[in-house]
């Protein structure tokens, strides 16, 4: 299974300075754009399901991670080869509800397909707690709070993002439909959708890099006989992992927009704040982003007939300092079946030999690539001083 990310959901929750939270939010979220009349076109990357686009800050160019449900940030190092000030500093917690101290700055411009940002407000994050966010991005996050001053249309079928200030510029609009957005204090857009034909709010999150996500309480609501429970690590946000019962289910429908999009499921846990539509979105639609008028466009991709039912070897992998260990078990899946436990030593990977993975992004490059594409993933455990050979060949994560 690809790893779950809520990448970077803040929670304000302690205040420094003197300045109330309001302040900080207004600070975390500014950005001044002054183009006019502009339309650009740019590729992005979709890499393992996440939206990956070029950002250019100073003189530097650097791999962005696409997140309508997170805050800007910057690493130290782009922090400190631009001279950046320290405006505040404050306590956040990171979605799955992890919290430690940040800086808050502003970059004096953000370049994107040549349209610049002015003053925006980002976090200084270097995201050593979460080693997997750090293979998808040398920079961070672009969020919420530069988002809503543009108009994105992010287009999977032609691999790009067209970015204009008049949607009336826009192709792909005629068929497409219209939802309201709202938008809570810190700018986060939320739509509705219906599970089971029931109306629910989600937040439009595309820095989660699945398709749907349930709080704990609507998990259980809707889950069926057929659910699947995962031990081990849960979500994984800025601030680091947690651990916790993680849970699968089926949908018996799942529509947006009037569209109803067949063979669903979602994945719920304890420590899930919002319900959440992610990037795998973007499989099913064209979607445009007018947020300063507060609306979402969906535009249906032909031949996008729902998702084939996800299959799994039922495990995941991490690795801590040289040892690759078993992270994560789905109950009653391969893995599982096959004997394998939670923190197994896994020495090898389809022959490979874990200490030869030159870098943390290095090994979960490789471990994306065989448990997103491959069918057969052989591993090499080490127990009691003996290795193990398990054969393990994927199956639908729920029948």
């Amino acid at each position: 299974m690809r790893l779950f990310f809520i990448l970077f959901f803040f929670l304000m929750t302690g205040i420094t300075n003197a300045q109330s939270a309001k302040e900080l939010l207004a600070i975390a979220n500014s950005t001044e754009l002054t183009e006019t009349n502009f339309y650009e076109e740019m590729p992005y990357e979709d890499k393992f399901g996440y939206i990956i686009i070029k950002v250019k800050i100073g003189e530097e160019t650097y791999d962005y991670i696409y997140d309508t449900g997170g805050y800007n940030t910057l690493t130290s190092d782009i922090m400190s080869k631009n001279e950046l000030p320290t405006l505040v500093e404050t306590e956040v917690g990171s979605a799955n509800q992890i919290k430690s101290m940040m800086t808050i700055t502003k970059i004096p411009t953000v370049d994107i397909g040549g349209i610049e940002f002015n003053e925006v407000g980002a976090f200084n994050i270097d995201f050593d707690q979460a080693p997997q966010i750090q293979c998808y991005t040398n920079g961070g996050l672009i969020g919420k709070g530069l988002i809503r001053h543009a108009v994105w249309q992010i287009n999977s079928v032609d691999q790009k993002i067209t970015l204009t200030d008049d949607i009336e510029k826009l192709s792909n609009l005629e068929n497409a439909i219209r939802l309201k957005v709202d938008f809570d204090k810190t700018y986060n857009p939320f739509i509705k959708a219906k599970v089971n034909g029931k109306n629910l709010n989600f937040l439009l999150d595309l820095g989660y890099g699945g398709m749907i996500s349930l709080v704990e309480k609507d998990g259980e609501k809707f889950a069926s006989e057929k659910k699947v429970k995962a031990i081990g690590q849960g979500s994984v946000g800025a601030n680091g992992a947690i651990f916790e019962d993680t849970f699968y289910t089926d949908l018996k429908s799942f529509e947006l927009g009037g569209v109803e999009i067949p063979n669903q499921f979602a994945r719920y846990g304890k420590s899930n704040n919002y319900n959440l539509i992610g990037a795998e979105i973007t499989k099913h639609f064209i979607l445009t982003l007018n947020f300063k008028e507060k609306e979402l466009w969906l535009t249906s991709i032909q031949n996008s007939n729902g998702t084939d039912p996800k299959e799994v070897f039922g495990l995941d992998l991490d690795q801590k300092g040289e040892k690759v260990y078993v992270s994560k078990l789905f109950e009653g899946l391969p893995a599982d079946q096959a004997g394998i436990k939670l923190e197994d030593q896994v020495v090898s990977i389809n022959g490979k030999k874990v200490e030869s993975f030159e870098s943390y992004c290095h090994f979960y490059d490789y471990l994306q690539e065989i448990f997103i594409n491959g069918s057969e993933a052989n591993l090499e455990v080490l127990r009691d001083e003996e290795i193990e050979l398990f054969e393990l060949s994927k199956s639908p994560l729920i029948e």
